[in-house]
């Protein structure tokens, strides 16, 4: 499996502080059946002012530490851009995902329609493709489903008896309609399937995955407290839903 959003770095944003941390993440990871991590810190400027060169220097230094500890996982660089304001700058020499077109960016809980729209049109002038990270966690990226049929159709989905039957009934909102006709992939987290985030984004997240809206699929690890056991949660769930979802651990998107 791939996870294309994770923030395994050492020492660099919100992930883990220490190397030891980062390979006790790792290690998880790779039980859990991961194969290949793009690691994603955070860039928001005056918070974590990460450079691409300081995120490849550090996929090189802890691709070397997990061989040496012979953890057989393949990391890719990336990086996860805050759609603030301040965006655009950024765009001067961005960190894709790997040697793909994909830029991984995150709508802010306060952001409105508006910002947002104009970030991701200048990702698209700029010859790249925007991955929106957990769009079910953002206010604005709105999942509808028809209440005659929401908590029957969500609970078989989050419970997983039954599969994602309800796709047709799955309407996005206009909003995320038009970032997907600008060219917007959205990647879903999934800590979501297992509650990590509340009842509103494990729905949201159903509704997305029901309508077909996401591209693929991340841990968004950080040093939580029990995570493999988290991730292994959410990763049953999605599991026991109708085909598990292949394509979305193994994207069409980030194929070489």
């Amino acid at each position: 499996m791939i996870d294309c959003h994770c923030h395994l770095l050492p020492g660099i944003d919100d992930g883990p502080e220490t190397l030891e941390e980062s390979i006790g993440m790792a290690r998880a990871l790779r039980q859990l059946g991961f194969t290949e991590i793009y690691c994603t810190p955070h860039s928001i400027p005056g918070m974590y002012e990460t450079s691409p060169q300081d995120v490849l220097e550090g996929v090189a230094r802890l691709q070397r530490a997990l061989t040496e500890a012979g953890i057989t996982l393949r990391l890719r660089p990336g990086m996860e851009y805050y759609l603030d304001t301040f965006f655009p700058s950024r765009l001067v020499n961005p960190q894709p995902l790997g040697s793909s077109r994909l830029l991984l960016v995150e709508a802010p809980s306060w952001a409105d329609a508006e910002l947002v729209r104009r970030n991701v049109l200048q990702i698209v002038q700029a010859g790249l493709v925007p991955l929106i990270a957990h769009p079910e966690r953002c206010h604005l990226l709105r999942v509808d489903v028809p209440r005659a049929g929401v908590l029957g159709e969500l609970g078989r989905m989050l419970t997983g008896r039954g599969g994602a039957r309800g796709a047709g009934a799955v309407r996005f909102s206009p909003f995320v309609a038009e970032l997907q006709g600008m060219g917007c992939l959205f990647q879903g987290n999934i800590g979501s399937f297992a509650g990590r985030y509340g009842r509103q984004a494990s729905q949201r997240a159903a509704g997305f995955l029901a309508g077909g809206g996401y591209s693929c699929l991340g841990s968004d690890s950080h040093p939580f407290y029990n995570l493999d056991e988290m991730l292994g949660e959410g990763l049953k769930k999605l599991e026991s839903l109708d085909g598990g979802h292949d394509q979305l651990y193994r994207p069409a998107v980030l194929a070489d």
